[in-house]
């Protein structure tokens, strides 16, 4: 495989809306399909395009050959860029406006998110020689420039994949645009975002996708556009109950708002810096020198986690010990022993070992009051933790502002298992690979916390065996009639239904079926 891109790797500001992984896993399947094209990204900004291309060619060839060059006008995106590439694909530092086809030969396909600086905003001499450059008219924004000039580095019969600004879809300059790319094309299909797409960099702007097929094999007309949702669901197949949500949504308190969120500990290296309790006695590691530790969701089934429940999580195998030594020991102790299977080289190569003083000495991080779950097939989770426990980077430490009362810290665990928290997982999450909603920090921040309308102990308490015995049903329903209840009135069972509805059409779609 050519690439692999971490999404959070490149920062830029160009005018960039960085590509949300849906969206850019569209764009991929219309240029993808043989899994050995040659492609071009004009603007490659944080590398969504290039990963969503990458998993479309591992899906339609089992040896995947996609060839890439990549362009961007950041130097320091092209160099953290460019160490991901394999031989066959390459990246240029360069403005694309000023790329020569001539030096790059013709691609199957263009995959783009173009700067969607405005007309206005480019600089006066720049606007008039792209004005004549391009023979654009109106108040044409870089976009257009952008794809009529990558129109020049398609071979007949390629491909074209672009997001473009909602803007384009009503206005005189961008209809125009759309429609002389249209005319160099036997197919296109333009598809209007309906909803706000999580732009990875937080912008709020809607936006649409222009699909072009068959280059210079045909002429088209300029297509109306057709609907579909930010998380690659045709509108018209969407159930979308944007009353009720949108009613529970206005009563909602962000969790940013009540709490501050953080990552968890960072190891640099979880194979040798967490154990389990056959791998202490082993070693003969005193329980004085580990901190009990969350480092997978699965160590976290229910709504509550505490020190002993990790403890019997360590004596079945699971890495639930954090090696914290206040000292190595004598020289041959297990704490020595355990270190030194990390070289030199490793400590020298590893940023984080290279920050620390020890460099095995690994900041567990202070007393968090629960953990927010990161990477999810059924939402997120908010468990609560006693002070002794800490957990990794794998998951986000939450700590409540000290004015928030117990009921309402209850109520922020419970409004992520309730029907209305696991509706708004699927629209606030980020969709990666495997089908996994993922959760940043600053998406965490963001999600929505029901308000407490009685004592909550009871419900949280049966909600928490349930879920602890595996019964998210049980668990939902538990915490529907404890918090969607009183603010939906006597009809809210039904109005639960609508929102369920919409649950399981974006997840069945997720997850690919």
């Amino acid at each position: 495989m050519s690439v692999s891109v971490n999404p959070d790797s490149v920062v830029k500001g160009l005018s960039a809306y960085y590509t949300p992984a849906t969206l850019a896993d569209m764009l991929a399947q219309w240029v993808v399909r043989t899994g050995s094209e040659r492609i071009l990204e004009p603007s490659v900004g944080e590398g969504a395009l290039i990963d969503a291309a990458c998993r479309q060619a591992q899906r339609v060839q089992e040896y995947p050959g996609v060839h890439f060059t990549a362009c961007d006008i950041n130097p320091a995106v092209i160099e953290t860029i460019r160490l991901r590439l394999g031989t066959r694909s390459e990246a240029r530092a360069i403005d694309f406006l000023q790329l020569d086809p001539a030096s790059t030969g013709l691609f199957d396909g263009v995959l783009a998110n173009p700067p969607f600086t405005r007309n206005h905003s480019l600089d006066p001499h720049r606007r008039s020689v792209l004005r004549k450059r391009f023979d654009t008219v109106g108040a044409a924004g870089l976009w257009v420039h952008f794809l009529f000039h990558a129109m020049d580095f398609l071979r007949p019969g390629g491909r074209l994949a672009s997001i473009i600004p909602a803007s384009a879809l009503f206005s005189d300059y961008g209809r125009a645009g759309l429609q002389r790319v249209s005319n160099r094309f036997a197919e296109v299909e333009i598809r209007e975002i309906v909803d706000r797409p999580l732009w990875v960099n937080g912008a709020d702007e809607r936006g649409a996708l222009l699909l072009a097929d068959g280059f210079d094999q045909g002429s088209s007309h300029l297509p109306e556009p057709c609907r579909w949702s930010a998380h690659g669901i045709p509108a018209a197949l969407l159930p979308i109950s944007a009353a009720a949500y949108d009613q529970l949504a206005d009563q909602c308190t962000p969790l940013g708002s009540i709490a501050s969120l953080s990552i968890g500990a960072v190891t640099g290296c979880n194979s040798i810096f967490l154990l389990n309790e056959e791998q202490r006695r082993a070693l003969k590691i005193r329980k004085s020198d580990l901190q009990p530790m969350v480092s997978r969701a699965r160590h976290i089934p229910g709504l509550t986690i505490d020190k002993a429940k990790l403890l019997r999580l360590a004596l079945e195998g699971e890495k639930t010990w954090l090696l914290a030594p206040k000292w190595l020991g004598e020289k041959g102790s297990g704490v020595r022993r355990l270190l030194a299977k990390i070289s030199a080289r490793r400590r020298a190569s590893t940023l984080w070992f290279k920050k620390r003083t020890p460099w095995w000495k690994v900041d567990s991080g202070g007393s968090s009051d629960a953990i927010f779950t990161y990477m999810n097939d059924r939402g997120p989770r908010l468990v609560m933790a006693t002070a002794d426990v800490r957990c990794t980077n794998t998951l986000h430490c939450v700590r409540f502002l000290e004015h928030v009362p117990a009921d309402q810290r209850l109520a922020a665990s419970l409004s992520l298992v309730s029907t209305f928290g696991q509706l708004a997982a699927e629209r606030l999450g980020r969709s990666y690979g495997g089908g996994l909603l993922k959760f940043e920090l600053k998406d965490a921040r963001k999600f929505p916390i029901l308000p407490a309308q009685r004592d909550l102990r009871s419900a949280f308490e049966k909600a928490d065996m349930s879920l602890g015995a595996g019964d998210l049903a049980e668990a939902t329903r538990i915490a529907d009639e404890a918090l969607l209840a009183p603010l939906l009135g006597s009809q809210w069972e039904q109005t639960i239904k609508r929102l369920r509805i919409e649950i399981d059409a974006r997840r069945e779609v997720r997850r690919g079926r």
